[in-house]
């Protein structure tokens, strides 16, 4: 998991990685020294679930992804089965290709969960 979650941060633009359990505890973390690792993932799981509640309201489902983007960066939010991959970006990432390569990662770190569980 934590190689994955290295290739996840050679792709240009991508700041830091972590994968989280749904209730904000980190799992495996390659986030840089001055990102707090408590602070994104608490975070992370509150932007999560209340996405997922406003969803459930609007279309009866839960989104599989959550991109939030500001001025200085972007957070997004993939669900993995149980889990949640939270990658940090720089602003000027292009989604288009940088989200092609991070989907990829995530699919292989979903298969990974489903070992650890099964």
């Amino acid at each position: 998991m934590n190689r994955l979650l290295e290739k996840l941060n050679e792709i240009p633009g991508v700041l830091g990685s972590m994968v989280m359990t749904d209730d904000g505890i980190p799992v495996a973390s390659r986030l840089s020294e001055e990102i707090d690792e408590e602070c994104v993932a608490a975070f992370s799981s509150t932007a999560r679930l209340a996405v997922n509640r406003t969803a459930m309201l609007c279309s009866g489902e839960e989104p599989e992804e959550v991109i939030l983007e500001a001025d200085g960066g972007n957070l997004l939010l993939i669900y993995l089965d149980g889990a949640t991959l939270a990658v940090m970006t720089h602003a000027g990432l292009e989604l288009n290709t940088g989200l092609l390569e991070i989907r990829s990662l995530a699919r292989r770190l979903s298969g990974i969960l489903e070992i650890r569980i099964s």
